[in-house]
């Protein structure tokens, strides 16, 4: 009786575990990890820039259509000009567009995006400064459910790495700024 009732689960349990052959429909979900460097310019005409280190991540849902709803959050330590750091946490809100159908077929998915950013130094008193954000870039799927990610991000807004007032180490930050990141990564879907 044990082998009979072993059987009949095995024969149920099977099917269901093993995957069927899946056809070409469209990938509704994927999210991404990345690292990158990014450069920006004060926009107040003296000529100050910084750099920063990024990595990050984030995820989006797409519909059939190529349009696609999703969220991210990187971190980025600031430099002015190669001294002192600044801990940045962005986090944006985006809407995203990709090229043709996502099907799992695909090789090749361009895309651009763009939508709201917050921005936050940490160790600061400064509170949230709040901006956007658009860019573009290219999924190269590699095997079904994994791609490189190739893209360049313009975070808009914040303010600007200044070296005018050093209250207790701390640099104060003031105007705006165009945070320019070309980034590297993985998607996964």
């Amino acid at each position: 009786m044990k082998r009979l009732i072993a059987a009949a689960v095995l024969l149920v349990a099977v099917p269901v575990c093993a995957p069927a052959q899946e056809s070409d429909h469209l990938s509704h979900g994927q999210g991404y990890a990345f690292l990158g460097g990014a450069w920006s310019r004060s926009q107040t005409g003296r000529g100050e820039s910084s750099n920063s280190f990024q990595f990050g991540g984030g995820g989006e849902w797409l519909s059939g259509h190529g349009v696609g709803l999703g969220g991210e959050y990187l971190k980025s330590a600031q430099s002015l000009n190669g001294g002192y750091y600044l801990d940045t946490r962005i986090g944006s809100a985006n809407v995203s567009y990709h090229f043709g159908p996502s099907r799992k077929s695909r090789q090749v998915e361009p895309f651009v995006t763009g939508g709201l950013t917050v921005f936050n130094v940490i160790e600061t008193d400064l509170g949230r400064e709040y901006g956007g954000n658009f860019g573009g870039g290219v999924e190269i799927w590699m095997v079904r459910h994994a791609a490189l990610r190739l893209e360049v991000r313009d975070d808009v807004g914040g303010r600007d790495l200044s070296a005018e007032f050093v209250p207790i180490g701390v640099f104060y930050l003031r105007s705006s700024q165009h945070l320019v990141g070309v980034r590297i990564g993985v998607s996964f879907r």
